[in-house]
Parts: structure tokens; sequence; C-alpha cells
């Protein structure tokens, strides 16, 4: 699923500022590594899979790893499937990026069907 969400990213022409599987540290150290980082608007997206809902461990490190990275002056944006496979999800959450990024995507754009719906 993080390859598609790179995949969507490609897509919308917002793939060359994030970097893979970066880690983010604060001045007291290691935060945390997140599927993909803009450094430059200090921007996190995070792909958020059944796992991170189904086990408590899993998801009680996530909120701990992300309200730590939101206080070092992090934007944390989560992405679900649903994020993925539908169309009104997918503008949505391509437009809030697109924004965070400093970019203008045009409604069409955002619109348009990158996967079926």
């Amino acid at each position: 699923m993080e390859t598609l969400l790179r995949l969507l990213l490609e897509a919308y022409g917002l793939a060359g500022c994030f970097e893979l599987q970066h880690e983010v540290r604060d001045g007291t150290g290691f935060i945390g590594r997140f599927d993909l980082v803009c450094v430059e608007w200090r921007v996190i997206l995070e792909y958020d899979g059944e796992q991170h809902r189904r086990s408590r461990t899993q998801y009680l490190r996530d909120i701990r790893r992300l309200d730590r990275a939101r206080d070092a002056g992090w934007t944390v944006i989560r992405a679900h499937s649903i994020d993925l496979f539908e169309a009104g999800a997918r503008g949505r959450l391509i437009a809030r990026l697109a924004q965070k990024l400093g970019r203008v995507q045009a409604p069409a754009l955002v619109e348009a069907a990158f996967l079926p719906s």
C-alpha cells in the first residue's frame, strides 16, 4: 500500500520532495522512522494499515511517535486505504498535501481517477 501511495504522489507531481523511510529527530534524539517525509516543508505522510488499528501496542506506539513529531513542529498526515481507492478521498488527500507543500493543484487534476473507485 505504501508503494501505491508513492505512485499516487508521483501521478500528481508531489513525490519529488518526499524521502522514503526517513528518520526524524528532535532535540532529545530519535523520534521515529516515517513512511514519507518532506524535510523542506516538515511534512510527514504515514500510511496506516490495519495492523496499526488492530494491535493496541502498535496503536499506542504510533500515537506517541506521531504526537512527538507534531510537538517538534512537523505536520503529520495519515493516509488509509480509502485515500487510495476512493476518488473523493484521494482528491482531499492530494489537495491537503499540496497545500502543506505550498503547491496549487487544479481541482480537475485532483479529482482525476488514479485508481479504480
